[in-house]
């Protein structure tokens, strides 16, 4: 027996569904409306990654968001800045070693700036894709480059933190940059995926279809959003400008045997629980881990690759940089077994790698030993910073220096065991 249907009854159904079905498409509609409505408020009151305050100083903030965005860095440089690739030694306070290049070029007017990109784990290849990244942000083409002896540490240094301290906003312009070659971006690609970059992620920078187009555009949104957010403390953690700074018109070249006997009279005052001129915080806090013991610098390869992928980056984007080479702290390595013949390999490696491409260098490696050259076992203090300072100074004056060579300079003089040994005396 057929069942009997009322007409009536089943125009009421499709009826109800059908007002559900309109209620449904109102409320995902007005979700849209509503998301896009407090992203575009949002927008509207976060401050942009372009021109800032003038009144204040940008070039030597330290933060990891700031160096992914090359418009924000480079259109808040000072006029006579330089860029400055490196890692965590443009973390140490003024309030720690008061001759940091924030004190002694931000604070007077020297004709010399230098412009902060990098924080703490960026080694080589992600100063490669930086370098790749800011290729046309400034017209001075002369940059630094802040070796670390600790990124050709055995293993390839802190490679393994490389995941967590990717940029994909600066490999997207990397990528899009046309004067480096296919060759090298397909290294880079090939070592990003090596590092465990995810493979959507490079295949939405190299924009490789139609799907990594859509899929570039909402990383760069959604990371760009992100990035304003916190543009604001950015804002709030620049300091303003010194009174010489504004007012001064004719650069003053810092007196630099003042500020390497200011640098001595203040590493030794921080230094007073130990015979090796680290600060003494650190020292009783880091030196029981004997973090370098038994050390090598030949068990290194890719990353000694990835600083020629560097070099190969600088050439192809007209950039002429200054590697400066950072001695080890030759004292305390003595006590954790790590050889002269180990460090003289890593420093004879990096040289060789410069000549190859033709680049200068600032050789350091003869200040193992001098005491307050490095405030702890890695980073340049009291007494690194002014050498440091003093080389990039000449480098951008077109001038010799002891610590100079490389390219035009021909072989560093750097430091002989006389000088250390007068250096040294007092302490």
């Amino acid at each position: 027996m057929r069942a009997h249907i009322d007409p009536t009854n089943e125009a009421a159904c499709d009826k109800k569904k059908a007002k559900s079905g309109t209620r449904l498409l109102r409320a995902v509609l007005g979700g849209l409306l509503a998301a896009a409505l407090a992203v575009g408020g949002l927008c509207a009151i976060l401050p942009g990654l372009g021109k800032a305050d003038d009144r204040k100083l940008y070039d030597y903030l330290y933060s990891d968001i700031r160096s992914r965005y090359p418009s924000f860095v480079t259109q808040n440089m000072s006029p006579n800045s330089y860029l400055a690739f490196g890692s965590s030694e443009f973390s140490t306070p003024k309030s720690l070693v008061p001759t940091v290049p924030a004190a002694v070029f931000g604070e007077h007017n020297t004709g010399v700036d230098m412009t902060f990109v990098g924080t703490a784990f960026d080694q080589s290849l992600w100063q490669a894709i930086a370098a790749g990244a800011y290729d046309g942000t400034t017209p001075k083409k002369k940059i630094t480059l802040i070796l670390s002896p600790q990124w050709f540490f055995k293993g390839n240094g802190a490679q393994w933190a490389f995941k967590r301290i990717f940029s994909y906003e600066l490999y997207r312009q990397f990528c899009d940059n046309p004067n480096i070659s296919e060759e090298t971006k397909a290294y880079v690609r090939k070592r990003l995926g090596e590092l465990g970059i995810d493979k959507t992620s490079l295949a939405a920078a190299n924009k490789d279809t139609f799907i990594d187009e859509l899929n570039d555009r909402i990383f760069t949104f959604g990371n760009e959003l992100n990035a304003r957010r916190q543009i604001r403390w950015l804002n709030a953690d620049a300091p303003y400008k010194t009174a010489e700074r504004r007012e001064s018109t004719t650069p003053v070249e810092p007196d630099w045997n003042a500020l390497m006997e200011q640098g001595r009279t203040a590493g030794k005052a921080k230094c007073t629980n130990n015979e090796y001129g680290v600060y003494n915080s650190y020292f009783t806090q880091k030196a029981p881990l004997n973090s370098e013991k038994d050390e090598t610098f030949s068990q290194a390869d890719r990353e000694y690759e990835d600083l020629r992928s560097f070099m190969r980056v600088c050439r192809e984007c007209g950039w002429e940089p200054l590697v400066v080479m950072l001695p080890v702290h030759g004292s305390w390595y003595d006590r954790q077994n790590v050889t002269t013949e180990e460090r003289q390999g890593y420093y004879a490696r990096v040289r060789a790698i410069c000549n190859e491409a033709g680049y200068p260098y600032a050789d350091f490696s003869s200040c193992e030993y001098e005491k307050y050259f490095l405030c702890d076992m890695t980073h340049p203090g009291w007494v690194g910073w002014v050498r440091i300072e003093k080389a990039i100074y000449s480098f951008i004056n077109d001038r010799d220096d002891a610590f100079l060579g490389g390219g035009s300079f021909g072989e560093a003089e750097g430091l002989s065991e006389a000088d250390l040994k007068a250096i040294n005396g007092d302490d």
